[in-house]
């Protein structure tokens, strides 16, 4: 997991002097800064300092840029003519359709999805959709996603997934809006534990609200052992223990959320943002705020890099006023949460039970609440 952010850091502090320029023209004060005010103001978001605070205009911000999205839409397109008419008009909803936000981490057999079922369709449809999943995604997203949808095959055999049709081919892929060059597109892949919304506005990748679980957390596919979200549990704990006993005081909830088994703002929680709680990053050393950004990384990066890249900036731009919580054993064992929230950002990761517990069991979601299914980059013109 070290240096899954500052793989993006050249990037990012351009990407940085960027946000500021454009907020400075907006202002009509361009001609006023210069270069070294601009790297400074970058360099900032790191190492500390007043400046960096980046919070507005988070919606046009949060998608990447670099990559053309043709090869995204060229996707979506194939997977979509490969359809039949019936199939097609269970794939496409309009852009702005209430049943986006009909997703859920439970299985399939317990609340219905939108799209199309991965078991419904042929050799041909099924290799389509996962080279649309591959060119939406980072292999590392792709992975994860991926790592997800396996668990289902590996708790097969178990009375309860025999009893709730657990099954790989339970997962389904839908697209909001017509996928075409110009045009604001959406798309969504989920079922049990998973529900990805991707969005393309203005030629820019988004990606909130994403739910990622896994039960078990570690199985075996293949002879190789499978551990889709190890890093981010690895990645949170390292985060607290890198903490001073007061930071870890100031970060450390008084209740858990776990304790209700469930992250506050999953399946059916649009619009829920956490009060503010935990220690401020604002107040961390540099290589702290780092391992901050390495973590949260972890979730951005599921998007190809190039179109990370300016999210990170934007995310990097705001650390002064983002927050980590934590709650669990300060080594990690039995259950775990945390928090990482800023203007533009949550992220949640729960751990419902010890590894050493049938295997685990782990929720996570990010979100953009400024940026939900792409809206505020389309109301903004993205």
């Amino acid at each position: 997991m070290k240096g899954q952010f500052r793989k993006y850091l050249p990037a990012v502090l351009a990407g940085l002097s960027v946000i500021l320029l454009a907020a400075v023209a907006a202002c009509g004060g361009g001609a006023q800064t210069g270069a070294g005010q601009e790297q400074t103001a970058a360099t900032t978001a790191i190492g500390g300092g007043n400046g960096g605070n980046g919070g507005n205009g988070g919606a046009a911000r949060e998608g990447g840029g670099g990559t053309s999205q043709d090869a995204v839409v060229a996707a979506a397109q194939v997977f979509l003519e490969g359809l039949s008419e019936e199939q097609r008009a269970e794939a496409v909803y309009a852009f702005d359709d209430p049943k986006r936000s009909n997703w859920s981490n439970l299985p399939a057999e317990m609340s219905r999805r939108n799209g199309v079922r991965i078991g419904d369709l042929d050799a041909a449809q099924q290799a389509a959709l996962h080279n649309f999943l591959t060119t939406a995604l980072s292999p590392e997203g792709y992975d994860k996603v991926m790592g997800t949808v396996g668990a289902e095959d590996a708790l097969r055999e178990a009375l309860w997934a025999r009893i709730l049709r657990w099954s790989s081919d339970n997962y389904f892929l839908a697209f909001f809006g017509e996928p075409a060059l110009g045009s604001a597109w959406g798309w969504q892949f989920g079922g049990h534990h998973l529900g990805v919304n991707g969005s393309v506005v203005g030629g820019r990748s988004y990606l909130s609200p994403t739910f990622v679980g896994i039960d078990p957390a570690v199985y075996e596919r293949d002879g190789v052992t499978v551990m889709p979200l190890a890093a981010e549990e690895a990645a949170g704990r390292a985060l607290m223990q890198g903490l001073t006993g007061a930071e870890q005081q100031a970060a450390t909830l008084d209740i858990s959320p776990v304790a209700a088994g469930e992250v506050l703002t999953g399946a059916g929680k649009d619009g829920v943002i956490p009060e503010l709680a935990g220690s401020k990053a604002g107040d961390w050393t540099a290589e702290q705020r780092l391992r901050l950004l390495d973590t949260i990384g972890l979730w951005v990066g599921m998007l190809p890099e190039e179109r990370a890249q300016l999210r990170m900036a934007e995310i990097a731009a705001d650390l002064e006023e983002t927050y980590f919580a934590w709650n669990g054993a300060v080594d990690g064992s039995g259950p775990m949460y945390y928090r990482i929230q800023g203007p533009t950002l949550i992220i949640e990761f729960s751990r419902e039970s010890d590894l050493t517990t049938e295997g685990g069991h782990y929720h996570s979601v990010y979100r953009n609440p400024v940026n939900e299914y792409g809206a505020g980059a389309a109301a903004g013109g993205g």
